[in-house]
This record gives C-alpha cells, sequence and structure tokens, in this order.
C-alpha cells in the first residue's frame, strides 16, 4: 500500500481529532473549542472561617480551618496558604505559619468549601514569652491579599509556632478529617 502525503495528513488529522474527542475539546458541531479554564479563586470571593474546637494532641492543637467560595463562579486553590496571627490593632504577631505536605488542585463550585489544617504549637514549649493573637490572617495560595477570622490563640514572638498543610477538597471536621 502506497502511503501518501494525503494520506498521511487525515492520519494525522483523524489521530488529533480521536485524541480531543476523547478530552471532551471537540464542540457537539465538530470544530474544535477551547478546554475550558477555571480561573484561580481571589480573596473576593473567598471566606475563611473555622467551625468546632479543634482536636490537641502532646503540645499541639490542631484546628480545620475552612475555605468558602462566596462567588459566582467556580475557582480553583492550589497549594498552600499563606497564615498569620494578627493582634486587636491589626498588626502581626509572631512568624508567618511554616507548611508541608502533598499539593493537589482543589476547584471551589459556588458555595463549595476546601480546608486545611492548622497546627498551633504550645508556645511554651517554644519561647518563655508568648504574645496573644485574635484574629487568623489568611492568603489563599497564589493570593496577595487575605481574608481573615477570629481566632485566639497565643503564638511565639520569634519562633514558629504556627504550621499549616496544603488546602483540601470538602469541609474539614474536627476527629474526623485526617488531612
Amino acid at each position: 500500500m502506497k502511503f501518501t502525503r494525503r494520506a498521511a495528513r487525515l492520519t494525522v488529522g483523524l489521530g488529533t481529532a480521536a485524541m480531543l474527542s476523547a478530552t471532551g475539546a471537540i464542540a457537539a458541531t465538530g470544530a474544535l473549542a477551547a478546554p475550558a479554564i477555571t480561573a484561580q479563586c481571589t480573596p473576593n470571593h473567598l471566606t475563611v472561617w473555622t467551625g468546632a474546637q479543634g482536636d490537641a494532641a502532646a503540645g499541639h492543637d490542631f484546628f480545620q480551618v475552612q475555605i468558602s467560595n462566596v462567588g459566582h463562579s467556580t475557582c480553583t486553590l492550589f497549594g498552600y496558604p499563606g497564615v498569620s496571627m494578627l493582634n486587636g490593632s491589626g498588626h502581626q504577631v509572631g512568624l508567618p505559619a511554616s507548611h508541608s505536605g502533598s499539593k493537589s488542585t482543589v476547584t471551589l463550585v459556588p458555595g463549595g468549601t476546601s480546608h486545611f489544617v492548622l497546627t498551633v504549637t504550645d508556645p511554651f514549649i517554644v519561647c518563655a514569652h508568648p504574645v496573644k493573637g485574635s484574629v487568623l490572617r489568611v492568603f489563599a495560595p497564589g493570593a496577595f491579599s487575605a481574608n481573615k477570622a477570629e481566632f485566639s490563640a497565643s503564638v511565639c514572638p520569634h519562633n514558629v509556632t504556627l504550621h499549616v498543610d496544603a488546602v483540601h477538597a470538602g469541609a474539614g471536621i474536627p476527629g474526623f478529617s485526617t488531612s
């Protein structure tokens, strides 16, 4: 069988069409459509809140911090939130949270909620003179402005006493959610 240029183009074209069809990129009309891209969540479309009292173990308290989409469109989060404590005057007390854990993309539909685990180390284990914070400042992953939530905790002024993991899909439930 002789393989012509036209047959080669047809074969490549059909192969590409099959691949795009399998990924959902061909519209019902058969025309190529751009794949749907979901925008990154922005702070003005999010709200941050904490639910019930956290879990505790050996000098650490664990809190499920919720991030909910209060906007009108679906958006995504990927990575670690930036977290720090503020005092009643709005000034940061202590150092920002450290972070670790595996990351994955979380898609938040309008009204949807994701969570991350905030670990607060007992500051008296780390320093002699902790300072009190009353507001949790949370930068969603990739955001440059923050959301705030009422939250009371003591932290060390010069040692890290807060730790977060990556954002996870769904609401976090104390005593049930392991990540």
